[in-house]
């Protein structure tokens, strides 16, 4: 009966023994370098016991390796189009423990073009934005950006080019026969502003709209003459010849409907105006509104609304009562208001009104070099600040690059041939690169700068030329002096690539 126990207890002993003969066997199959999108997955915070495996460990589930690494890009052509993402420790994400950390996971006896592209995959940096920063800067064109501005050269500019619209509304009532001191206020009206718009029409679109001139001065025309008002000259360049006609076309006749020529001006102007126009309305006459409107409201609602044009308003021979609602038009509408009593001073009033007019031109050249300077600055900071950033980048990532050769050296996980080799592409690459963002700056700013000096040398030529036509035909003598602009001294390091005797 004893017997029994020992017998089962041999046969338990038995059934152990046979079950740990069962344990898992040792993998044998090498796994693949992880690629760079596996790199990317990866989270560089975490701790080394979760990061990328090894080449050289070992997994039992693996049933093929994982593709290969890119080829690393030698050549600054390959560099510059290399379409890799940065190194999961590039920049600022570098971290000099984890990058050893996954340099330990490297097998010995690596191809030399491998261990670099493990190297770049890990810190190498990608200069794309660079790159398309430096393009674009090499498309600037300073000369279209100053000349588009020009309002006397439509020909060169874009259909929205800013230009001056003109229209003046003369006074062709009964009054007008009148005479002052110098002879009949309709024709001293009518010379001096034929060459008021003469002197003006380099620069602006002009026109001429008269009212009154319909009907006589009789109550029966009261309303022939206040509904009429015509466009003898339609705004437009000027023509010496057919503007002379339009002002033998009327005579001083019948009412004075200042509020319809001003709601007619209105619709002129619209057919013309354009986003940046600047529009004025110059209007003479010798008396207050006859025919019931109200000019002051017109000439507000064309100030504050539609086109923002400026009244100007001349009061030829008149008496308190029209001077005091004259001068309420043209605040009205944002203009000016002046009086005058005989042929100088009408004379002397449209003289002031070329010389804002000549004023403008000299605005005109310096709004559009001061544009073009503020471009031209924006533009060369970006030059500077992306030169700055690639050699940062570029000085970091060479640093990076030889103290991850000089470990794996440390590690014995280089060969010395290896390490030689190895070095050599990343002397190449630091030289080439940063000669690379030397040559675009140095190339790109003296562009930018030939860009900038021969367009504002041009507008101020054409501002020249505009100024001196206005003096000829105003009276008026400047002197007009251009700036004298030199390029900047841009002066390039010299760079020389590294002697190296031990490795």
């Amino acid at each position: 009966m004893r017997k029994l126990p020992i017998l089962f207890l041999t046969a338990a002993l038995l059934l152990s023994a046979s079950g740990c003969s069962e344990a898992v066997p040792q993998a044998t199959q090498t796994e693949a370098i992880p690629s760079n999108e596996t790199l990317e997955t990866q989270n560089p915070s975490a701790e080394p016991a979760t990061s990328i495996p090894s080449p050289s460990s070992t997994s039992a589930s693996a049933e093929s390796p994982a593709p290969a690494l890119p080829k690393p890009p030698i050549a600054l052509e390959e560099i510059l189009s290399y379409e890799e993402p940065a190194g999961l420790f590039a920049g600022s994400n570098y971290d000099e423990s984890r990058v050893k950390a996954e340099l330990d996971k490297m097998s010995k006896g690596m191809a030399d073009e491998e261990i670099y592209a493990r190297l770049l995959q890990l810190i190498g940096e990608n200069y794309q934005q660079e790159k398309g920063t430096f393009d674009r800067l090499e498309q600037i064109n300073y000369r279209q950006a100053l000349l588009s501005i020009d309002p006397a050269d439509p020909a060169s500019a874009p259909p929205t080019v800013r230009k001056m619209n003109i229209e003046v509304l003369l006074d062709a009532s009964g009054s007008m026969a009148g005479k002052v001191n110098g002879g009949v206020k309709m024709e001293l009206a009518k010379k001096s502003i034929q060459d008021f718009l003469a002197s003006s029409s380099q620069q602006s679109n002009v026109g001429l709209r008269v009212f009154g001139h319909k009907g006589s001065g009789a109550d029966k025309d009261k309303a022939l003459s206040c509904a009429q008002t015509e466009l003898v000259y339609p705004l437009g360049g000027y023509d010496a010849a057919r503007f002379q006609n339009s002002l033998q076309s009327f005579g001083p006749k019948g009412w004075t409907g200042i509020a319809t020529a001003l709601e007619a001006a209105r619709d002129d102007l619209k057919n013309v105006h354009s986003e940046g126009a600047e529009t004025i309305i110059y209007l003479v006459t010798d008396g207050i509104e006859t025919c019931g409107g109200n000019p002051v409201e017109v000439a507000k609602s064309l100030h504050e609304f539609d086109l923002q044009a400026v009244v100007n308003v001349i009061g030829f021979d008149v008496d308190d009562e029209a001077q005091r609602q004259l001068k309420a038009v043209a605040e009205a509408g944002g203009g000016t208001y002046t009086t005058v009593k005989d042929k100088k001073a009408l004379e002397q009033v449209f003289q002031k009104y070329l010389e804002e007019l000549y004023k403008e031109n000299s605005n005109w050249m310096q709004k559009a070099i001061d544009d073009v300077w503020t471009q031209y600055e924006t533009e060369e900071q970006e030059l500077i600040d992306t030169r700055k950033q690639m050699l940062n980048k570029v000085s970091a990532e060479y640093d990076r690059l030889q103290a991850a050769v000089a470990y794996m050296r440390e590690k014995d996980l280089l060969e010395k041939k290896q390490k030689s080799k190895l070095l050599t592409w990343i002397d190449d690459r630091w030289l080439d690169l940063s000669t690379y963002a030397d040559n675009r700056w140095e190339d790109l700013g003296n562009r930018m700068d030939t860009e900038w000096i021969d367009a504002s040398q041009e507008v101020e030529h054409r501002w020249m030329e505009n100024g001196q036509l206005l003096d000829s035909k105003s009276g008026k003598i400047a002197l007009r002096i251009p700036s004298l602009r030199v390029p900047k001294i841009r002066v390039k390091p010299l760079r020389i690539k590294p002697i190296r005797t031990d490795f």
